[in-house]
């Protein structure tokens, strides 16, 4: 360091040793001139302890050979080097971490003399930046792989961070919503109480809350979600950002939904069967009814009673196969004919497609059973040479059907001295169920009974029908 005044350079050292840093300086053997008390406590040693003279690497052995290749190289060729946070083992084994610099001091010729070592003991402060670090890397772990979606909102209500998961529910990517708040998609009937409850929580007024809502997606479809929303606040108090958690329940509200559906459909279902029921057994009434009353002979009477039976379980097969959504005319008129046997041979079957409501094939086929009974006891059907013709037309637009049963070729005819049952039957029910009339021509050649009625599109039950 060149020829000083041994005055001068005894106070430089003095006051050196009281500097509040760490701080040594070496010869070019890296022995010590000078250091400091807080160098020293910084490495474990008394702050008094004599260095004087003594090598570096003897004070401290465990200096790794990294370290002793820097100095030979900064000794060498007057390189400087430093470091913000070098691990070091002690002869302890513990591990400090270590703030340091190095560089070369210069003789007053320029030649290098030796360096000059700054330290400082930065291990709390590693350690707690690790600490923060490792939190960081495991928020960010839950955050991104959490198998709810997670968002972070201004109080404003923008976004300002945003899983994967959260994109995926609401089918947004990740800077489509951070280009947003969450009243951009949030359902219009949905963002009113959100809005509000997330007011209650900038007030104070809850802790937190919870919610089912919906979102709109960006292609415009509807996405149910269980909401749970914080708030967190600043260290003065103030609101700083929501932390929102969502669950996608889309696939329950549609289970749900189905489900009211179904019970609505089944309700419909039940209250039809009910008022069918009904009808089906005040017809079964009115029929046994009408066989027994001033019946002679209950054999015959039984008989009557019978056929009227099967003739409505045959159509009742017809709606039970189809599932009550309704027959074909044809079908019902070929399964009223069926207690006839023989006869029903001698019947000529011609019309249009028509599908019947479950209620109009009962009917049809009580009306049409009803003729054929009356034809095989007194009409056409009472003898091989008769015929019957059995045609209708259905015309669409007004939802009208026009039947003709026409009889030839069997014993004269004659209206009869008094209505019978059949007859009555077969007005009433076409006045109630088909909105019609019939009208019964008894001429000599044969009876002729002509047939209107009503057939509205299949409504109510029978489109429910479709969907159980």
């Amino acid at each position: 360091m060149g020829a000083r005044p041994a005055a001068a350079l005894s106070g430089v050292f003095t006051a050196l040793t009281q500097a509040p840093l760490g701080v040594a300086i070496f010869d070019r053997e890296m022995r010590y001139l000078a250091a400091s008390s807080r160098y020293l406590t910084d490495q474990g040693l008394p702050g008094d302890l004599p260095l004087l003279g003594r090598l570096h690497y003897d004070v401290f052995p465990a200096i790794p050979p990294r370290w002793r290749d820097l100095h030979a190289r900064a000794l060498r060729n007057g390189e400087a080097f430093s470091h913000e946070a070098d691990p070091y083992i002690d002869q302890d084994g513990k591990v400090e971490w270590i703030r340091w610099s190095l560089k070369a001091w210069h003789t007053d010729d320029g030649a290098i003399g030796g360096l000059i070592l700054y330290t400082e003991i930065v291990t709390q402060a590693v350690e707690a930046r690790m600490r923060l670090e490792a939190a960081e890397a495991h928020y960010r772990a839950m955050f991104d792989q959490a198998a709810v979606g997670v968002a972070r909102v201004a109080a404003s209500g923008h976004f300002l961070e945003v899983n994967d998961r959260f994109c995926a529910i609401t089918q947004y990517s990740r800077n489509d919503l951070l280009a947003r708040g969450f009243q951009d998609i949030t359902h219009p009937e949905d963002l009113s109480p959100d809005v509000q409850q997330a007011d209650a929580l900038l007030a104070g007024k809850l802790a937190n809350y919870s919610r089912e809502k919906r979102y709109v997606s960006r292609l415009g479809e509807t996405i149910w979600v269980n909401l749970t929303v914080s708030l967190v606040r600043a260290s003065d108090g103030s609101p700083d950002y929501f932390v929102t958690v969502i669950e996608d329940i889309s696939a329950r509200k549609q289970a749900e939904a189905e489900q009211h559906r179904y019970q609505g459909q089944l309700r419909l279902m039940i209250n039809e069967l009910n008022h069918r029921v009904k009808n089906t057994l005040a017809t079964v009434q009115s029929m046994a009814s009408q066989a027994l009353r001033g019946a002679d002979d209950p054999t015959s009477a039984y008989q009557r009673f019978e056929a009227r039976l099967m003739g409505l379980a045959e159509v009742h097969d017809v709606l039970t196969r189809e599932n009550w959504h309704g027959a074909d005319l044809r079908e019902v008129a070929e399964r009223a004919m069926r207690p006839f046997a023989g006869a029903a041979a001698q019947v000529d079957i011609s019309g249009d497609t028509v599908w019947l409501q479950p209620r109009a094939a009962l009917t049809m086929a009580l009306i049409l059973h009803e003729l054929a009974t009356n034809a095989v006891k007194y009409g056409a059907l009472s003898c091989d040479t008769g015929r019957v013709t059995l045609s209708w037309s259905f015309y669409a637009p007004d939802e009208r059907l026009h039947l003709t049963w026409s009889e030839a070729g069997g014993p004269p005819v004659s209206p009869p001295s008094r209505r019978g049952f059949g007859s009555r039957l077969i007005e009433r029910a076409l006045r109630s169920e088909l909105q019609g009339r019939a009208d019964m021509d008894y001429d000599p050649a044969g009876l002729v009974c002509t047939l209107e009625g009503r057939l509205p599109r299949p409504e109510g039950m029978l489109n429910l029908l479709d969907g159980l």
